[in-house]
């Protein structure tokens, strides 16, 4: 009984070890694109204050393009994603964060300067 409780925490521990790449892979894009997140938020903040929605949108995805290269860096990393993927994925991830921008302006307290 005691050598199948070894082999049991032996064998959780491999697998722990195995996986563990891939949870930290998956950490690095969860945390990459909470940074980009925050710079599209705070830039687009900063410009919807003295120019209009569209172009604050415009000028937070260029602002925050570093972000949003470490991000797909780190999609890129995954063993499920190749470069292609990813450049296809970019246009789609961009339009939906820059819908996100305009869509939290409208649906949260600042809906009344709309």
């Amino acid at each position: 009984m005691p050598v199948l409780r070894i082999h049991a925490l032996l064998l959780s521990a491999m697998m722990a070890l195995a996986l563990a790449p891939v949870a930290a892979q998956a950490g690095d894009a969860a945390s990459a694109h909470l940074s980009w997140s925050r710079c599209l938020d705070r830039a687009y903040g900063e410009r919807a204050a003295v120019t209009g929605r569209d172009l604050a949108a415009d000028a937070a995805i260029r602002a925050c393009r570093g972000e949003e290269s470490i991000y797909l860096t780190a999609l890129s990393s995954s063993p499920l994603l190749d470069g292609d993927d990813i450049a296809q994925a970019r246009p789609d991830l961009v339009a939906r964060a820059r819908a996100a921008l305009l869509d939290a302006v409208t649906a949260g307290p600042r809906a009344i300067l709309r």
